[in-house]
This record gives structure tokens, C-alpha cells and sequence, in this order.
């Protein structure tokens, strides 16, 4: 009997090995530029990067930057921020040295007027910026989006949108062509 059994499983590991049946499953789902994809509060399609000169702020010289284009629209019932402590807070893009860093900052634009928010159900076409020196021109980019839960904090009652925080899960990574202008 105990034979068999090794008969068995010396066809079997080799199978499922050949169709991936020992393969991880993937935490971060590669999608393509121009798909859709829920993250819940938002509805983010990605659309380019590129490199571009840009103000880096009030009273501060033009600097390069790093900038991802996507049309964003908000799920939620109230308005969010493209920046700090909302769609900035989901957006990440993958450094040289494998480590996933936050945008500097994001831009949007909606109805031909700048913004720095979303409302509900009005789309949004945003720009994740990071900062380059002056060398820098990477020929691709990769760039993860967290998913966002409507639920409550650890410490408080109330429902809110809140970034999936467990581990390094992303509901999506694409990996971009990096236009030069």
C-alpha cells in the first residue's frame, strides 16, 4: 500500500507542478494601462507615465517629476481628496531598490478647472507625481493600487474608507512604458 501511494504522488507532484497547481497565488494582480479597476472608494483607470517638468509648490522652481495619468472617480457619497489621506495614500509606485513609495504629490483636473479633490460619481483625470533628479529616465515604471474598505477603525465606531493595510497586497500593479515627455 505504501507503495502505491508513492506511485501516485511521484505522477501526481509532477502534473500539478506542470499546470502551476504549486504556483502562489499572486498578491498583486498585474492589470494593463486602460482597464478599469475598483479599488472600491475609487475607480481608477491608469493611463500613461511619463516624464515632465512641473511646479513643485507654492513659490518653488519648476522640478521634473515622474507622472503617472489615470481618470479617477469616486465611488463614495462624499468628496475625497486626490492627495493626503486619499487617492495619494493608494497609489505606490516601485523604486529601483523594491520598495514602494508614495507619490509627492497629486494633481487633478476636472471639468477643464484644477482640483485636489473628488466628488461622487464626477470623474477626475489625476496625475501621481514623483520627483526625479536631473539623470534620472527610468524606461518603465511599476505602479501598485490599494484597494479601500468601508469600514470602522480600531479605535472608533463610526464607518469610513480606510486603505487595506494587511501586508503588501494591492488590488493591482501595472508595470507602464515611461514616455520621455
Amino acid at each position: 500500500m505504501p507503495v502505491a501511494v508513492l506511485g501516485v504522488l511521484a505522477v501526481l507532484v509532477p502534473v500539478l507542478w506542470l499546470v502551476g497547481g504549486l504556483k502562489e497565488t499572486p498578491k498583486q494582480p498585474a492589470k494593463r494601462p486602460g482597464e478599469p479597476l475598483d479599488l472600491g472608494l475609487f475607480t481608477v483607470t491608469v493611463h500613461d507615465a511619463r516624464i515632465g517638468v512641473v511646479d513643485a509648490g507654492f513659490g518653488s522652481a519648476r522640478e521634473r517629476f515622474l507622472i503617472v495619468r489615470m481618470r479617477v472617480l469616486n465611488n463614495g457619497k462624499e468628496t475625497a481628496s486626490l492627495g493626503i489621506g486619499g487617492l495619494g495614500n493608494g497609489v505606490v509606485a516601485l523604486t529601483r531598490a523594491g520598495k514602494w513609495v508614495k507619490p509627492e504629490q497629486v494633481e487633478g483636473v476636472a471639468a477643464g478647472a484644477k482640483t485636489d479633490t473628488t466628488q461622487p460619481g464626477l470623474p477626475v483625470e489625476a496625475s501621481a507625481m514623483w520627483k526625479m533628479g536631473p539623470a534620472d529616465a527610468p524606461r518603465k515604471l511599476t505602479v501598485g493600487l490599494k484597494k479601500w474598505e468601508y469600514e470602522h477603525g480600531f479605535t472608533d465606531v463610526s464607518y469610513k474608507w480606510l486603505i487595506t493595510t494587511e501586508g503588501d497586497d494591492l488590488a493591482g500593479r501595472l508595470t507602464l512604458p515611461v514616455s520621455p515627455r
